[in-house]
């Protein structure tokens, strides 16, 4: 939606030349469809030289012009009839008083909001009327049907105002049902809690027991294999925590914003390469050649740290985002406090409109959730807590019949999930590796070695100095000795000229 008030004296500006050549003084409404027009550029001349730009001819409403592809798109007034006749009646929107047909003020017309793909109306704020919100004194009135004006009162259907007082109606037993809901759910839960305490202190009380003996005989058996496992463990350790951070940053932040972040700040701390060799110095200006470069290591996100770049506010985000998203449906029937808006501008909610399940539609759209509940008053930790005494009140009831059989579920589920850890970890440490071995090659190609690379009847499969080719590296593979090649690149940029770095052989795509 859009609001009429934001659309006047909007600069509108020609598309083909980008001039400015106008603003918008008002808005063309046609009360017999309840459709926008169009706007009124200017009044000179009221009846014979009026401008005006129909809706259909606007290629966008942004948040700061309207644009049109050219001059070409504006007309003249007395050219359009239908428009001739609207400015011929010259029906004032503005100070006009909504009254139901049978005789129920709603309130002073303050302005309206349209689709702004369609024009369609949808729906007016008014001041003051008989559902006028207490805080603000406006209310929304929707757009069920067309209005029909006169000289002071525009009247609407009087199922508009059964509408409206059906809505809040509905938000005010809502809340007196929550109410007496979450008193009966905080009883019956104190009840069940108290006695699930009862059981689960015996039950600790005789798994304590049973726990040392077991502990004792465990840390013994582990003890001896532990100093085995440390170093090989550390190692692999290190290697799959590299891979997860990497995983992770790139899950919650897109590589390409990372770069965006990171390019041109002055790096907080050294990033190095997996060889370990320096990529990055502590107070260096971050290029694009580093950048480059750290993302076909696979080191991106250490740069992206190195650069200041944190993910707590992006997985704070995100979090926000999925509660609203599951618990938008709690804002059906309730108020709008505060206007909505989409990054764009255009409106998804406003202020004394009742949300529906249109309205909610929009939101998810435009992935609005949580500024919905926000202008009704509702936050996500509201929506975890209901929840939480919904799942509460659920538990309780089922803990009776389940506690004799909860041991042995427990038992079974536990050495189910720690066979499926075990599987997932292996495969997630098998898909590092081989990610990891992969971005390792495709930095290593086309570089010079440090040392000889042999295979293992000792021919030579690179010289000191010579490039890393694909054949080089199948070849490595076969021999067993690739990560022995990929431990040699030389990493570091040759100063040379043109004519040193040039191969003694021409490449097949070469000019």
């Amino acid at each position: 939606m859009l609001k009429g008030r934001d659309i006047l004296e909007k600069p509108v500006v020609s598309y083909d030349t980008g001039e400015r050549f106008d603003r918008v003084k008002d808005l063309l409404f046609d009360q017999n469809t309840n459709q926008l027009l169009g706007f009124l550029l200017s009044e000179k001349g009221w009846f014979s030289s009026a401008k005006v730009i129909l809706l259909k001819d606007i290629q966008a409403i942004g948040p700061n012009a309207v644009i049109i592809p050219s001059k070409d798109s504006v007309s003249r007034a007395k050219e359009i009839p239908s428009i001739d006749r609207i400015l011929e009646h010259n029906n004032i929107l503005k100070g006009t008083r909504i009254m139901t047909t049978d005789g129920r003020d709603l309130g002073t017309m303050v302005d309206m909001y349209f689709d702004e793909r369609t024009g369609s109306v949808e729906g007016y704020e008014v001041s003051g009327g008989l559902f006028a919100d207490a805080y603000s004194g406006r209310s929304f009135v929707p757009a069920l049907q067309t209005l029909k004006i006169g000289e002071d009162v525009a009247f609407v259907p009087s199922h508009t105002a059964e509408y409206m007082e059906e809505q809040v109606g509905g938000i005010k037993a809502a809340v007196q049902n929550a109410s007496v809901k979450v008193q009966d759910t905080a009883q019956a839960t104190g009840e069940k809690l108290q006695e699930l305490g009862q059981v689960t202190s015996q039950r600790l009380q005789s798994a304590a027991e049973v726990t040392g003996e077991k502990f004792q005989e465990f840390t013994s058996v582990a003890g001896e294999k532990a100093q085995v496992a440390a170093e090989t463990t550390n190692l692999k350790f290190q290697e799959l925590a590299r891979s997860a951070n990497t995983s992770l940053t790139n899950a919650v932040v897109d590589p390409s914003e990372q770069k965006a972040f990171a390019l041109g700040k002055t790096a907080l701390e050294s990033v190095d390469t997996p060889n370990g060799q320096i990529l990055l110095l502590k107070g260096e200006p971050i290029t694009p050649l580093i950048l480059d470069t750290a993302e076909s290591l696979g080191i991106l996100d250490a740069v992206f740290r190195a650069a200041g770049g944190r993910l707590s506010e992006k997985v704070g985000d995100r979090i926000g985002s999925a509660v609203a998203s599951l618990g938008i449906d709690r804002a059906l029937g309730r108020r709008i406090q505060q206007i909505v808006r989409t990054d764009g501008g255009i409106i998804i909610a406003a202020p004394g409109q009742i949300v529906t399940e249109t309205v909610i539609a929009r939101a998810k759209t435009y992935r609005k959730e949580q500024a919905i509940l926000n202008a009704v008053g509702l936050s996500s930790s509201d929506l975890v807590r209901d929840r939480t005494q919904q799942f509460a009140s659920v538990t309780g009831s089922r803990l009776r019949s389940t506690t004799q059989s909860t041991g042995e579920q427990l038992q079974a589920g536990a050495r189910q999930l720690w066979i499926q850890v075990k599987e997932a970890a292996n495969e997630l440490q098998g898909r590092s590796a081989e990610a990891i071995e992969e971005q390792r090659i495709r930095g290593a190609l086309g570089r010079p070695v440090t040392r000889v690379i042999l295979d293992r009847n000792d021919n030579v499969i690179l010289n000191v100095g010579e490039l890393i080719t694909h054949h080089a590296i199948s070849s490595a593979r076969e021999s067993d000795v690739l990560d022995l090649l990929l431990n040699s690149v030389y990493t570091e940029t040759p100063k040379l000229s043109l004519q040193d770095m040039r191969a003694p052989q021409a490449g097949q795509a070469a000019l």
